[in-house]
């Protein structure tokens, strides 16, 4: 930890060292990197991120292309801050944590449509967040900490919004015409085959894409010690893309987007029979199925009097995860099948407006929009156990008779409205931002004969909530490349559908969840402050950050025993306060600008430190991950044919723990490399391979293991994977 926090210190002595190489300039300098990127996620309209509040990440389809991201787990492999979290071997990854805030409270957009929410309960149901392939990412953009001002109820943790490539952006590296490309690749950390191919046409004002991705794998690897069982898994995914695009005569743009992906997986999972509740256990098996269709109208424009952007969408989503469990050896042997299903549909219309308005002594850039959603939510489980001696079938398992619903039908209307003037004074010195929110969230349950009959005394919660969410930013332009901002934001979220009405009920082991008629909105206020340094060839960051929470909702907490019946009951509860600070620094930086010898040579960093607190108990919180650091250069040869860039990532221990329910496993600190090299033959084929975790390290991550005891028997085999390699090939014409 504590050479962590010194190698932490390197950065702002390299930002520092960065400013004055280039104060001092020559005439011999090289062609100037772009280090202001254009940046939507932060104000809903295209703004340099020199002119942004907060810390923004841009992840772009080169980045992608250069490190042989194959997957959403390796495309935020060095963003300190950002955590993919896990649900083990079988689930994989299912969503993503924000400077210690994840699950549902992150707003995660694919081209301005939501994706679904993610629920989980027990041990063989678990409905994660489907994000897009990484094949059809043009841009990803991270807005860190609460958001709820322009993004509403799901954004109290940030937002990431991801953007995809329109048939225009692939005609311009061809005859305008038409383009194609075909790629093949291959990990061996999972055994992973990839196809894509990429069509695109253009037409006068008229443009088509069609994009196709399949993928086929197994297992990741770990560096489980010798004799650990492994869960082997087979898996497949298809991901189909159509796009139509027209330009209007008045230069506006219409969009209509068809997506459909499914992903497949069968798990032998090893590792958990013989073990704990699963010791009289043989054999256990996952048949999963997760499958997303969207449809997305989207009209943008810009006219005289206003520019912005009228959209629609609709969304199917459905899990499907069967379970087959044999226990030969009990006493009893019986084998259990269970089946969860997993249903989100939504659809929803939104209209963002913008105009520039200028005054004798201000510039004012208005922008409102209004959003309606409507999200139809309903899971269900279902199975049966037959005896292996006598044949016998029953739907009772562990006491618990099937089918249930874990929480009634519901559906949820959402509304906001949202207000923002960004007021340029001074010439453009002072950027005064105020903007509010209004939200309007309505959960209405629909409770039918399965969930009735499992549930008969079960008072059902309806949820109305409506909340103001005001923020107000400062950006001072100390001069041409440095400018500090500061800002308070509040955010906000609902108690939603699965906290309200939770009704889980297992009288095997005396457990029952139930539902919490009294559980208030989650509330935060964050305080940010940062500056920059951008130019030609430096972009440098850094950004303090305090954010409270207020009747932050604990998802099934321990509650206590119920007198009357000696239940242990479990509900959705608000804590009364959390706090999130901490510490983040960012630097790119071409480093040609120290030395025309090292022209081609790119240097980037970042270092992140944050602590969190249950300021109920003054505990940590486990969703907050150890500091970390990465630290890498890229080479790009004179004439562009070959690239290489080698990255280091430092990982302090992690020491701050909330035990009071029981000890949990502490993740040692650990240091990792990657080396990657391009090779581009011609203008049409490309060669790419990756050597990851060069020195064979041993580790975890900090958000796959957090809610692990010490002695928990899948500890092995969430170790990282050891030294791997990806090789990748693109032919395009």
């Amino acid at each position: 930890m504590q050479k962590l926090c010194w190698s932490m210190l390197l950065i702002p002595t390299l930002m520092a060292a960065s400013a004055a190489a280039n104060e001092a300039g020559d005439d011999t300098a090289p062609e100037p990197m772009v280090m202001d990127p254009i940046i939507v996620v932060a104000s809903k309209s295209p703004r340099p991120l020199s002119n942004v509040l907060g810390q923004v990440s841009v992840i772009g389809a080169g980045f992608i292309e250069r490190y042989g991201i194959e997957n959403m787990d390796d495309l935020l492999r060095y963003e300190p801050g950002l955590n993919i979290e896990s649900s083990g071997t079988r689930f994989g990854s299912n969503a993503i944590n924000i400077r210690g805030i994840g699950g549902n409270r992150v707003a995660i957009e694919i081209d301005g449509v939501p994706t679904r929410d993610r629920f989980a309960i027990g041990s063989f149901s678990d409905g994660g967040r489907i994000l897009t392939e990484t094949d059809r990412i043009k841009r990803l953009e991270v807005l860190y900490g609460p958001a709820s001002t322009l993004y509403g109820s799901d954004a109290i943790g940030g937002v990431m919004a991801i953007t995809t490539w329109d048939p225009d952006d692939l005609l311009a590296n061809g005859d305008g015409k038409s383009w194609y490309a075909l790629r093949g690749g291959y990990q061996s950390v999972n055994a992973s085959v990839v196809g894509s191919g990429v069509a695109a046409w253009g037409s006068g004002n008229h443009g088509l894409l069609f994009a196709a991705t399949l993928r086929d794998g197994q297992e990741a690897e770990n560096m489980a010690v010798a004799g650990t069982p492994r869960d082997k898994q087979n898996w497949n995914s298809q991901d189909y893309f159509l796009r139509y695009t027209y330009n209007t005569p008045g230069d506006n743009l219409l969009r209509v987007t068809l997506n459909d992906f499914q992903r497949d997986a069968k798990t032998e999972i090893e590792s958990l029979p013989g073990n704990g509740r699963f010791r009289r256990t043989t054999s256990l098996r996952g048949d999963d199925s997760d499958r997303n269709q969207q449809i997305n109208i989207a009209y943008e424009f810009d006219s005289s009097w206003a520019s912005g952007v009228i959209r629609a969408f609709n969304v199917d989503s459905t899990t499907r995860q069967l379970t087959h469990e044999e226990r030969a050896a009990s006493t009893r042997p019986v084998r259990m099948q269970r089946y969860f299903q997993y249903d989100q549909d939504f659809s929803g219309v939104e209209v963002n407006l913008f105009r520039e308005v200028s005054t004798r002594n201000s510039d004012h850039r208005f922008g409102a929009g209004i959003e309606l959603q409507r999200t139809d939510s309903s899971e269900f489980r279902d199975g049966f156990q037959q005896s292996l001696v006598d044949g016998s079938i029953s739907k009772t398992i562990l006491g618990e008779t099937l089918p249930v619903r874990d929480f009634p039908i519901s559906r949820t209307d959402e509304l906001g409205i949202f207000l923002q003037d960004e007021i340029s004074l001074a010439d453009g010195r002072w950027e005064i931002v105020p903007a509010i929110r209004y939200d309007r969230y309505d959960l209405e349950p629909r409770p039918d004969q399965i969930y009735i009959e499992d549930n008969p005394e079960t008072t059902i919660v309806t949820v109305n909530e409506d909340e103001f969410s005001p923020r107000i930013g400062a950006l001072y332009h100390i001069n041409d490349e440095w400018g500090v901002y500061a800002q308070f934001v509040n955010g906000f979220r609902a108690p939603p559908f699965e906290d309200a009405n939770i009704g889980l009920d297992i009288p095997l082991f005396n457990i029952r969840a139930v539902p919490n008629p009294d559980l208030k909105s989650e509330t935060s206020r964050g305080f940010e402050a940062g500056f920059r340094y951008i130019s030609d060839n430096t972009r440098l960051t850094m950004a303090i950050f305090d954010t409270d929470y207020n009747d932050f909702i604990e998802t099934k907490a321990r509650i206590g025993i119920d007198p009357e019946s000696g239940v242990l009951l479990f509900q959705s509860r608000n804590i009364d306060q959390a706090r999130i600070y901490g510490l983040d620094i960012r630097l790119e930086q071409n480093m040609a600008a120290w030395s025309p010898s090292l022209e081609g040579w790119s240097l980037n960093g970042a270092a992140y430190w944050s602590r969190g607190e249950n300021q109920e108990n003054g505990e940590a919180l486990n969703s907050v991950s150890p500091p970390q650091m990465i630290l890498g250069t890229t080479w790009v040869s004179t004439n562009g044919a070959w690239d290489a860039s080698l990255t280091g990532t430092f990982t302090a221990s992690q020491d701050q723990i909330d035990q009071t329910s029981g000890p949990r496993f502490q993740t040692p600190g650990w240091a990792t490399a990657d080396l990657t090299v391009g090779w581009s033959i011609n203008s049409h084929l490309d060669l790419r391979a990756g050597i990851y975790n060069l020195t064979d390290k041993r580790y975890w991550r900090w958000a796959d293991v957090s809610l692990f005891k010490p002695d928990n028997p899948m500890l092995e085999l969430l170790t990282r994977p050891g030294r791997n390699y990806s090789l990748s090939m693109r032919f395009q014409w």
